[in-house]
């Protein structure tokens, strides 16, 4: 499981220039951030707070992986699934181009500068399909705590 926690998500596809002020990208703080930011190669760029996700439609995921030295753990968490967060935002492809969307990654910056990325390929459902969260709240519908952010990425089958 790729463990983004307090991060202001700022999804970039392709490897574009992250869609957040200069002063945010050179703070690294970390920490609580209040919303998600989607940007990069897509129609429209997106900000979502909490009370965003909450009315948008949720799923819940069950996940289990290795955590440092506690070893396996398993959690369920409440969120909306990213794809769906792209989808909104319109990701750009080129018709010209066979499996355009097949040649995008998504490059996740969380509020402590730290990244991850995530190929296209992984999250669509005639691919890999993978049900990457952006979760809010854990399996029984309490929000996150404070020290972990608004939101984080939950990829399911990460190890």
């Amino acid at each position: 499981m790729r463990d983004l926690r307090g991060f202001a998500l700022a999804v970039a596809l392709l490897l574009a220039a992250l869609p957040w002020s200069v002063a945010e990208a050179n703070s690294c703080n970390g920490g609580y951030y209040p919303s998600v930011k989607i940007g990069g190669e897509v129609a429209t760029s997106k900000t979502y707070t909490l009370a965003d996700l909450q009315a948008m439609t949720t799923s819940k995921l069950n996940v289990a992986f290795f955590s440092g030295s506690a070893g396996m753990d398993t959690y369920s968490f409440i969120g909306v699934p990213l794809l769906d967060l792209l989808n909104e935002a319109g990701i750009v492809t080129n018709p010209n181009q066979k499996n355009d969307i097949l040649r995008k990654s998504l490059v996740i910056t969380s509020s402590d500068c730290y990244q991850v990325v995530v190929a296209m390929a992984e999250l669509l459902p005639t691919f890999s399909g993978q049900q990457v969260m952006v979760a809010f709240a854990d399996g029984d519908g309490t929000l996150l705590p404070s020290s972990q952010g608004m939101a984080r990425l939950v990829v399911p089958q990460d190890k």
